[in-house]
């Protein structure tokens, strides 16, 4: 699983301004996904690179800030209620989602898929809109799930639409986060996917996040710097590379091209 670590300095912050404090801080924080309720400070240790002590520091502070709650059978810790309400400020303020979200449940009508929004959260994206159409699907990620960039059509398509310089910073971050073993064949598969984007407009990821799982993505960069990503999902079984290319992949292209036209300041 990958660490939920901020950039260093060497990688674009200004050390002068950045509080090492705060960022351990919001690591500490990120490092709750869904479906995991309870974390101990040996696994939140693990997760964000911090000594033990450090940890112990962070998640009482967290905890007297109500930004984690502590169990005081086991020990452990869960998310507090000022993380859900940053959380659902952050979202409904996110008009884009709303302007959305009737063209995703149109498409998932269409096709018997999941169609999903989301925002970049480190190396993952994050659902903040998921739609479903009314038949049993085998993608059963929904709002709050965080997906890998480096290795799905979402994430491709994210990064396609970054500012240059982003881009590179990301993919430094993702090729420490993989090692150098790796590395060479997931970057391959991000080039690919890149350049799909550019003839296509969306991108295609076959079987390769989850084995049973296909998807398309397309992004939008908003006039502030911020990548808003859509996929389209299902079972590899149910929608074959070809219905992929041809039907899904270019519905969902013309549904963010045409949500482009309401992005047309930071409000968006």
């Amino acid at each position: 699983m990958a660490r939920t670590r901020h950039l260093d300095f060497d990688e674009g912050a200004d050390s002068s301004r950045f509080v090492t404090a705060l960022a351990r801080g919001l690591d500490v924080l990120a490092c709750f996904h869904v479906d995991e309720k309870w974390l101990t400070n040996a696994e939140i240790a693990s997760r964000t690179g911090l000594p033990k002590p450090t940890v112990v520091r962070m998640a009482y502070t967290l905890c007297v800030l109500g930004y984690l709650r502590q169990s005081h059978e086991s020990g452990k810790y869960a998310l507090g209620d000022s993380v859900a309400a940053l959380g659902i400020t952050m979202v409904s303020n996110l008009k884009l989602r709303r302007i959305a979200r009737p063209y995703m449940q149109d498409l998932a009508n269409r096709y018997d898929i999941s169609v999903s929004l989301g925002i970049r959260n480190g190396l993952s994206v994050l659902y903040v809109e998921n739609c479903r159409s009314g038949a049993p699907l085998s993608l059963g990620l929904d709002l709050g799930a965080r997906i890998p960039i480096a290795e799905t059509a979402m994430g491709h398509a994210l990064l396609a639409v970054m500012e240059p310089r982003e881009r590179e910073r990301l993919l430094a971050e993702i090729c420490k986060d993989e090692g150098e073993q790796r590395w060479p064949q997931v970057l391959q598969t991000i080039n690919a996917g890149c350049a799909h984007w550019r003839a296509r407009g969306f991108t295609v990821v076959v079987r390769d996040w989850q084995t049973d799982i296909v998807g398309v993505g397309a992004a939008i960069r908003q006039p502030d710097g911020r990548v808003i990503a859509f996929n389209a999902g299902g079972s590899a079984s149910k929608f074959p590379r070809e219905l992929l290319e041809q039907e899904v992949g270019p519905q969902l292209a013309r549904m963010v091209k045409g949500l482009e036209s309401f992005v047309r300041s930071d409000e968006v």
